[in-house]
């Protein structure tokens, strides 16, 4: 793991190069704002492959969250050579790797972790131990938002070692069962985008990602519907925000 950006500078000059900046989420960045009761206090934030960092963005240059901090991490080389990016200085630290390297020391230094349609691109025991490395490490206040299509989203390589490879499909009711805190689902591509606490570890064993590349767009609608849910675009509070 190598670190590009502290405390919003960086450390080592980038050399001109034919960089591709990709990587954006169909998942709601937005939901960032309403993870605590009030965002007048610091807030920490860990964005787990920012990608073209539109997580950053979004903290940043809303008045109401401006004074928050944001890391990234990304295990895309390129990625962390955006110049564009840092002179926005929406990033505080940046890392080149994967969130798998990160010490649970590290990870505990968060409010919010964030994994805006990551997990889909590990194998189904590496998206079952990266979300227990994440809960395990919130503490009584912190959250983790994740979002990822509920359906197997079809999606190949670009380049060999890219990570641009959908591996897996987490179906809505492995989420639900989580008991998340909030939730909301996309109306146009089913991503669904879900806030969890350190309490969804009582109720891992629920977790059960799958490899099936035929558990199409309507098996996860039929899926979602079978828990007396919708993909609405609304934001639902299941428990308090608290």
């Amino acid at each position: 793991m190598q670190q590009y950006i502290s405390n919003y500078q960086l450390l080592n000059e980038i050399p001109p190069g034919d960089y591709h900046f990709t990587g954006n989420s169909a998942g709601n960045k937005a939901v960032i704002k309403y993870v605590f009761s009030g965002n007048e206090g610091m807030r920490t934030v860990l964005d787990i492959g920012f990608g073209v960092g539109d997580l950053g963005r979004i903290v940043k240059t809303d008045p109401a969250t401006k004074h928050w901090q944001v890391d990234g991490i990304d295990g895309f080389h390129d990625t962390c050579c955006n110049l564009d990016l840092f002179e926005k200085r929406y990033y505080r630290n940046i890392w080149h790797g994967l969130a798998q390297e990160l010490s649970p020391e590290q990870l505990k230094a968060y409010d919010v972790q964030c994994l805006f349609d990551v997990i889909e691109h590990l194998d189904a025991p590496g998206a079952t131990a990266l979300l227990c490395k994440l809960l395990e490490s919130l503490g009584p206040d912190s959250r983790l938002v994740l979002s990822t299509p509920l359906w197997f989203w079809p999606q190949a390589q670009f380049n060999p070692g890219d990570l641009e490879e959908h591996l897996i499909a987490i179906p809505s009711s492995s989420l639900l069962r989580l008991q998340p805190h909030m939730f909301t689902v996309s109306s146009r591509c089913m991503v669904g985008t879900f806030v969890f606490s350190r309490r969804s570890l009582a109720n891992l064993e629920h977790f059960k990602p799958t490899a099936d590349r035929n558990f199409s767009l309507a098996a996860g609608i039929a899926d979602l519907m079978a828990m007396g849910q919708k993909a609405d675009d609304v934001l639902y509070f299941l428990q308090d925000p608290h």
